[in-house]
């Protein structure tokens, strides 16, 4: 498909990050005592993010390439279906 760019953009449409806020003393003296507290929850759940591994494993990748490349990589659709069916009933409670 291709996008028809003769046409300008609907500025409504579009974001803009140019956005300030406004510059008068009130907003700025009652920013000097504003203050934000972090749930206990949701500092542990950064906590877990930030030390967990990560989701992406290059190698593991590469060696699926290289399977599928060689004709080695063999699809388990057992496996595939079960966990299909037991993310749907995760999903529904069950």
């Amino acid at each position: 498909m291709k996008i028809d760019q003769s046409k300008p953009l609907n500025p409504a449409l579009t974001r803009s990050n140019d956005r300030v806020a406004p510059n008068n003393s009130a907003n700025t003296e009652r920013s000097s005592s504003d203050s934000v507290t972090i749930n206990p929850l949701a500092a542990k759940l950064s906590q877990i993010e930030q030390s967990s591994k990560p989701t992406f494993d290059a190698e593991r990748v590469e060696s699926l390439k290289k399977a599928i490349s060689e004709g080695r990589f063999t699809v388990r659709t057992d496996a595939i279906a079960g966990k299909i069916i037991q993310s749907a009933q995760e999903l529904l409670g069950k």
